[in-house]
């Protein structure tokens, strides 16, 4: 899904800027604790453009989403969609701006009240923004959003139980498309579909983008998918972006070691496809908690480069450009220890 010379002169869509988010939860009878969901997350999305998010389950990615669709408030951070705080809007400006940032749920057997037709489901949105659609075309815009996720009109009088996992998905996305939004967050949209369905439905979501240029944030565990659809990429780890750049770039030239041992996880038919043998990289230890995270480097705990200043002090975001990014952005990674090209091979 490439991003188009004119999105990356324009200001970035949408820019989190050191965003914290922690939990209170019970610890014993006598207290509790906070459990740190996002420790400083830095992330930048273009206009039609796609942010791959991936890391291991408990990493904050679920929680980074509900935080830029407004669902939580961050402790900390800011949060600025076409250069606006949306956590100060109020009233008729915050109605306006839900429009604009929609969202595609991971399980599409739990995301779609099975009491409404597709149709009634994928019109749903137009009863809170009632001056978006008149009412006179509500039923052929509902026709056309059908036919743009690959649906007959006729499908929209039948319930969620009579689709398929593919199916209903499609309609999930319909349904993001009806106030139609710049930003889509896809929070894990495919994981739940058998693989064939899987490409249907990657398919419909690229085809969408170049039809409408929507941006997108995908939330993924499957690295492949990331690969395939991601302008950029972004690496979470114990509430933390430790690495991010465009998605080719990081995949074949990775600096963090966690990036690193990821992607050498990553099944491949042809070993050598890319014209070099890769070794698998196995982490020891256990992924510390969010409640009591180690100082310094988090994930120095499991790392096999880890020194005394991995203890000490939080990494920085480093700059590379191994060649200069095509939409003139730097690959970045928060590491002290950063791997070179030899070691990421």
């Amino acid at each position: 899904m490439p991003s188009t010379p004119e999105a990356v002169a324009e200001p970035p869509l949408l820019e989190a800027r050191g965003v914290t988010k922690s939990f209170r939860i019970p610890r014993s009878e006598s207290g509790s604790t906070r459990l740190r969901a996002l420790a400083g997350v830095d992330l930048t999305v273009r206009r039609g453009e796609t942010l791959g998010l991936v890391g291991e389950s408990g990493c904050g990615k679920s929680t980074l989403a509900r935080v830029l669709l407004m669902l939580e408030r961050p402790d900390g951070g800011t949060v600025r969609f076409g250069g606006v705080d949306p956590f100060t809007l109020r009233g008729r400006p915050l109605l306006a701006w839900r429009r604009r940032v929609q969202m595609v749920f991971q399980d599409p057997f739990a995301s779609l009240n099975p009491r409404l037709t597709a149709g009634e489901l994928i019109g749903e949105p137009w009863l809170s923004h009632r001056d978006l659609v008149p009412r006179a075309k509500r039923a052929a815009r509902l026709r056309e959003l059908l036919e743009m996720v690959g649906l007959r009109a006729g499908d929209a009088d039948r319930y969620p139980q009579e689709f398929s996992g593919g199916q209903r998905q499609r309609i999930g996305i319909a349904r993001a498309l009806a106030l139609n939004p710049e930003l889509i967050v896809c929070d894990e949209p495919v994981s739940a579909l058998d693989l064939s369905v899987q490409a249907q439905v990657l398919n419909v979501l690229t085809d969408l983008q170049a039809e409408l240029g929507v941006a997108y944030v995908f939330i993924s565990h499957d690295l492949s998918v990331v690969r395939h659809v991601s302008d950029r990429m972004a690496v979470m780890y114990l509430g933390r972006v430790v690495e991010s750049g465009a998605a080719e770039e990081v995949f074949t030239a990775p600096r963090h070691p966690y990036t690193a041992s990821l992607l050498s996880a990553v099944p491949r038919l042809e070993p050598a496809a890319e014209g070099r043998p890769r070794e698998r990289i196995v982490l020891e230890g256990e992924v510390p908690s969010p409640a009591d995270p180690p100082s310094g480097c988090g994930f120095r705990t499991r790392c096999w480069k880890a020194t005394d200043v991995c203890a000490e002090a939080l990494p920085a975001n480093d700059l590379w450009s191994d060649p200069p990014a095509s939409d003139g952005r730097q690959h970045e990674a928060a590491c002290h220890h950063p791997l070179d090209p030899a070691e990421a091979h």
